[in-house]
């Protein structure tokens, strides 16, 4: 089944303020201004399906940066904050305060051998859309905290390697019963072979190790995965015209549940092809596996290309073409049968930049979004039902209220396959219930149908003696 997900177009206009040294100590600490402002006007603020809201959303973001180290000396370091002050025109309700810290910094001591290494700590917010998962239309508020350090060694004139590590934790703030968090560690390890002076060739492992969250409103289980990643590419200048790096190999992915092991070929490009002295595109190319939010890990194609021209000193115009592509299969340790889930994503945006000074710049443009996907389900024995009841209707109107206040009937005592009839639990006198039936399909995802009352002014007595108010019957139905 193929089915549009959201489609959303924004018009900004964006001002970036970079100033000159604001507090200088001594030659080895200065601290600049890095701060921007921001009106969007978007067409559609939750990316949703249906009933899309357009509002007009300002940015502000004040922020420094702190420089540590002397021009020309082996140490380096940076330190950047910001907070973003965001604010909606008509949904006030949505306004939000975003904090984000970075740290980078860099050590050579000499021609043979350097070091890098950075931290960030940011609070961010997407829509619910964009974390694979359908289970309400809101935007949810996450943390994102990720470290690295790398380290290479010239061992001769032509044979170099590196080591590394990075880090990665992701946590919901919004909804984190819902969500699945995701921490992971990853060891690149790359031998490197100059074979010109402008290019070379590069082996490398890479070992990725992934802990996907629970979700406890799902009663879906957390889970490990471990990635390998064998690789072959070039570095450098390939073409006259063509920079940069890429290399091809095959991916392995391996769970800690019984679900099957996953393997494919795998893919990394940063391609940059400098056509005239005023045009240059960039093209970043990656096949690799992921979690989403909705606690499934999937393989993802992400292709993103960018041409600039430089029409003069001040002004230049830049087009993005970008497609994203996941495939989501069922984790067999729960729904014990196969299914598939594909979701694309593409992008295009057209900007125009001036930049009058080194110390401030402007950028309006457009960028228009589609997402869609494409379920392909082995059955309707694919989806489990959960029957729950509630005194009060719009305590269980959507899935994610029935499933938090509703009381779940004995015939369904948990997420219940092949079922097409329900015995209702005992029912006291003179109250009224109102019913409804969870699916959850094999990606995790739930939805609801819609409450039915069962009003007690409506319940028949019998043996019934034509009155509607006389309970004096011995049963009733």
């Amino acid at each position: 089944m193929n089915f549009l997900r959201y489609y959303i177009y924004y018009i900004f206009l964006h001002l970036t303020l970079v100033g000159s040294s604001l507090i200088q100590v001594g030659d080895a600490i200065s601290v600049n201004m890095d701060s921007s402002a921001t009106y969007k006007h978007s067409s559609n603020i939750l990316k949703t399906e249906t009933n899309e809201q357009s509002d007009g959303i300002y940015i502000i973001s004040p922020g420094a940066v702190v420089n540590f180290g002397k021009p020309g000396t082996a140490f380096d370091l940076k330190f950047k904050a910001n907070y973003d002050i965001i604010s909606y025109q008509d949904h006030n309700n949505l306004d939000i305060n975003l904090s984000k810290v970075y740290l980078n910094g860099s050590y050579s001591p000499s021609d043979l051998s350097n070091s890098s290494f950075s931290y960030s700590n940011v609070e961010e917010r997407t829509a619910r859309s964009d974390l694979s998962s359908s289970s309400g239309s809101s935007l949810v508020e996450y943390f994102r905290e990720s470290a690295s350090f790398s380290t290479s060694y010239r061992y001769s004139p032509k044979l170099a390697f590196s080591l590394g590590v990075n880090y990665l934790d992701l946590t919901f703030d919004t909804d984190a019963d819902k969500l699945a968090a995701k921490k992971s560690i990853t060891i690149p390890f790359n031998l490197s072979y100059q074979y010109s002076n402008k290019l070379s060739v590069i082996y490398g492992v890479e070992v990725t190790d992934t802990q996907v969250g629970e979700r406890t409103a799902y009663s879906q289980p957390a889970y490990d995965t471990n990635s390998l990643y064998y690789n072959l590419g070039l570095s450098g200048s390939i073409l006259p015209k063509l920079t940069g790096q890429f290399n091809v190999g095959y991916r392995t992915l391996s769970f800690s549940t019984v679900t099957d092991d996953i393997n494919a070929l795998g893919a990394t490009s940063a391609l940059t092809w400098s056509m005239t002295p005023k045009l240059r595109s960039t093209l970043n190319f990656r096949k690799d596996f992921d979690a989403a939010g909705n606690g499934n890990t999937h393989r993802y194609t992400k292709l993103n290309l960018s041409t600039v021209y430089s029409i003069n000193n001040e002004f230049k115009l830049s087009l993005n073409l970008g497609r994203t592509a996941k495939h989501f299969r069922s984790n067999s340790l729960i729904y014990g049968d196969t299914s598939s889930r594909e979701e694309r994503l593409r992008n295009v945006s057209l900007n125009l930049h001036y930049i009058p000074s080194e110390n401030y710049s402007f950028i309006a443009g457009y960028n228009a979004v589609r997402s869609d996907a494409i379920d392909d389900y082995d059955s309707s024995n694919a989806l489990e039902y959960l029957v729950v009841r509630n005194g009060t209707t719009n305590k269980i109107n959507k899935s994610e209220t029935a499933l938090r206040n509703g009381v779940i009937q004995s015939c369904t005592p948990n997420w219940t396959a092949n079922i097409s009839s329900c015995t209702l639990d005992n029912q006291s006198l003179n109250t009224n219930y109102y019913y409804t039936v969870l699916a959850r399909d094999n990606q995790g995802n739930v939805s609801s149908y819609n409450p039915v009352p069962v009003l007690f002014n409506l319940i028949s007595y019998y043996p019934f003696n034509g009155d509607i108010n006389d309970y004096s019957g011995n049963d009733y139905h």
